[in-house]
């Protein structure tokens, strides 16, 4: 079970990476995009809506990680909650 916890943290180091090594099409820095809940294209809260949009992965990959993360001991829903309580909303 150990391996689990290793590849999702690699998996969450390499697209950080991925996020700060990709920059905007004018040739600047990172692209800063606000990380809010996106109630417009929610399944339940928005809360992977605004994770996808933030970091710009396919929000499918990303509900299908918190289902797994949901799987693992409740720890993808008790983080699903956190960040609802913690995402300000897209304005």
């Amino acid at each position: 079970m150990v391996w689990v916890i290793r590849v999702g943290a690699y998996l969450f180091s390499g697209l950080t990476i991925w996020q700060f090594m990709q920059s905007n099409t004018t040739g600047g820095g990172p692209v800063h995009r606000p990380l809010a809940i996106d109630q417009a294209h929610a399944m339940i809260l928005g809360v992977c809506a605004g994770v996808s949009n933030y970091t710009g992965v396919d929000v499918s990959l990303i509900r299908l990680v918190w289902v797994l993360a949901g799987l693992y001991r409740g720890a993808g829903v008790v983080l699903y909650i956190l960040a609802f309580f913690i995402m300000p909303l897209a304005s």
